[in-house]
């Protein structure tokens, strides 16, 4: 197949969703973190996951969506979600920068994996 990514048709189920909160969290693995991402889906039957978007290694923030699959008919409620993703303390040159719906959120990762739970540091929309 010569074909690319890109040019493949856009998917109908599927959205960048909002979010209200993001942590970076020690894993069960010493030395390891996972990023926890929660908020409120204003679909009972709404997914959310996490997916990280390609990008090149000298970028400075490595790029995640939150992204919302539609799996029924869009019932309206309101339901909390949380997803999370083990990362890699070394994703972006700076860090990960995490996008929603209207908003994004950047968190700075140190180099020094066992402290970055502590030393995580928001900078907040863009």
């Amino acid at each position: 197949m010569s074909e690319r990514f890109d040019d493949l048709p856009c998917a109908q189920t599927c959205r960048r969703v909002d979010f209200d909160r993001v942590e970076i969290l020690p894993g069960r693995i010493p030395g390891t973190l996972v990023l926890a991402v929660s908020g409120i889906a204003p679909w009972a039957d709404l997914r959310v996951s996490l997916e990280r978007l390609s990008f090149e290694s000298a970028q400075d923030f490595a790029p995640f969506e939150v992204v919302g699959r539609l799996s029924g008919v869009a019932l309206p409620a309101m339901i909390d979600f949380c997803v999370v993703l083990p990362i890699s303390a070394l994703e972006g040159q700076e860090g990960i920068e995490i996008l929603g719906a209207t908003r994004s959120e950047r968190r700075i990762l140190r180099r020094t994996v066992p402290e970055v739970a502590q030393q995580a540091s928001p900078i907040r929309g863009k």
